[in-house]
């Protein structure tokens, strides 16, 4: 599938060459290429042996911040607070106004919403410099890169039917009411699928004897594997013979 970036005006092209998006799996938290897998034997598997997060921080695609974002609280001699300040570079790089490039959210727009605001109660919004194009039929959904573990701000999760409108903003909430992040950050974790019309139906029912022992055959060999649960070995299918580590020994339970 192929998945298309246009500058929104000929004068950005500029911001989509510097930073454009890139997949997730190649812009991976530094964290999580530092630590290791972990042993079963010591039990002490790490969270890079998580198949969730392994699959989350690895699939779509990554849009990085694309110009220095700041926000600054200013306060009098006395130490008493008087009001803040923001400024995206962006606007500056394309001798425009910032309304360009960020816009705000009124208090009567998000009241009730339990999140980080500026100290006059708005939410901020960056307007991405580019349109984004999918094949008919797909779904983007935007969230926050949380495995990157931003601690400035978050942006709010949306899903856009991106094959029919590919322009959009991204509001976020303040974590940190004084900060400065550098382009190139991680801003948006961006998840494609295919749009599915049909209702869901969720049945609740208990399971047969013969999942309850796939469940737990997986289970055990998904811990005893050191990678994750595609690659997960083969424990003598026919004869559900179990293999475990214990006191650094391998035991065989019938």
């Amino acid at each position: 599938m192929e998945i298309e970036f246009i500058p929104r005006k000929k004068n950005y092209e500029f911001i989509l060459e510097a930073y454009p998006p890139v997949k997730s799996i190649q812009d991976l938290p530094q964290w999580y290429k530092d630590i290791p897998m972990g042993t079963v034997v010591n039990s002490d598997l790490t969270a890079r042996k998580c198949p969730a997060i392994k699959d989350l921080i690895s699939t779509g695609f990554i849009i990085p911040l694309w110009s220095r974002l700041r926000l600054k609280s200013i306060y009098d001699e006395n130490g008493q607070y008087i009001g803040q300040e923001w400024d995206f570079a962006a606007a500056e790089a394309t001798n425009e106004d910032i309304s360009y490039h960020m816009g705000t959210h009124t208090y009567e727009q998000h009241q009730g919403m339990r999140i980080g605001r500026t100290a006059n109660k708005l939410i901020l919004k960056i307007q991405l410099p580019y349109y984004i194009k999918v094949p008919k039929g797909y779904n983007i959904m935007y969230t926050d890169p949380f495995y990157h573990f931003r601690q400035d701000i978050r942006c709010m999760s949306g899903i856009v039917e991106a094959d029919k409108w590919g322009y959009i903003t991204f509001p976020f909430e303040l974590i940190n009411q004084d900060f400065v992040i550098e382009p190139g950050v991680p801003l948006v974790h961006c998840f494609v699928y295919k749009r599915d019309d049909n209702d869901l139906i969720l049945n609740h029912r208990n399971g047969t004897d013969k999942e309850y022992k796939d469940i737990d055959k997986k289970w055990r060999t998904f811990f005893l594997n050191s990678d994750d649960y595609r690659t997960s070995i083969n424990i003598f299918e026919e004869e559900w013979i179990y293999l475990i580590i214990k006191n650094q020994q391998l035991v065989i339970l019938y």
